[in-house]
């Protein structure tokens, strides 16, 4: 396997178990919205939440402007419900004990991360080194060049890990390495269309994964 010396994480569908919430928050917004059509499964989630996420709605006639206002108003949203979202303990664990450097870029706003995360025993001030959040008013790509050049970290060793077909556009846009998940938003049969490095199907396989990252037990 591919040696690496720091890991991205994205948040939602990745290390917080958000999909039922933010497709609760997408229906509500069809009220306002009523052309993006009703989501219930990942499937639903790969029609809605397609390609690159500030294009995704263009499908559905909504222009820039409106894009924004339906992302902004989801993602304020979502973090007023950040105390219902439960993270995915044991990947929450995992990474505790995963000695790489983490930087979580995401979409969400970082005060509703850290509400999340800190749900978690495992949770730390030094669990991560950075959270690049919603607030910055940045793609992701810029978020992980941002983090690279601050952590002087070779883009050769860093990997990502995404759950959506958007993540791994932005992270061939630096371009970085992007394993993604299938216990995510998207699933697996759509996320292969993108041809992401691995797929790592199950929170179990996402665990043994960051194993391999972990200090071994003394003999």
């Amino acid at each position: 396997m591919k040696t690496y010396s720091l890991l991205f994480l994205d948040f939602d569908g990745v290390i917080s178990d958000s999909m039922n919430i933010c497709m609760e928050e997408i229906n509500r917004l069809r009220e306002k919205f009523p052309a993006i059509p009703e989501v219930k499964t990942r499937e639903d989630m790969a029609s809605v939440y397609s390609v690159e996420l500030r294009h995704s709605l263009y499908p559905f006639g909504l222009n820039d402007e409106e894009t924004r206002e339906f992302f902004d108003q989801h993602s304020k949203a979502m973090s007023r419900r950040s105390a219902e979202v439960e993270p995915f303990y044991e990947v929450v664990r995992a990474l505790a004990l995963c000695s790489l450097p983490k930087v979580i870029i995401t979409s969400s706003y970082s005060e509703a991360v850290y509400a999340i995360l800190r749900k978690c025993e495992g949770f730390h001030d030094d669990f991560v080194q950075g959270v690049y959040g919603r607030e910055q008013h940045k793609t992701k790509t810029e978020k992980i060049r941002y983090a690279l050049g601050l952590l002087h970290a070779d883009i050769t060793e860093a990997l990502y890990i995404g759950d959506l077909a958007s993540d791994v556009l932005y992270c061939k846009d630096v371009p970085v390495d992007i394993a993604c998940v299938g216990y995510g938003y998207h699933p697996t049969s759509y996320l292969k269309k993108f041809s992401p490095s691995c797929i790592l199907e199950t929170v179990k396989d996402f665990v043994a994964f960051l194993q391999n990252f972990s200090p071994k037990p003394k003999p």
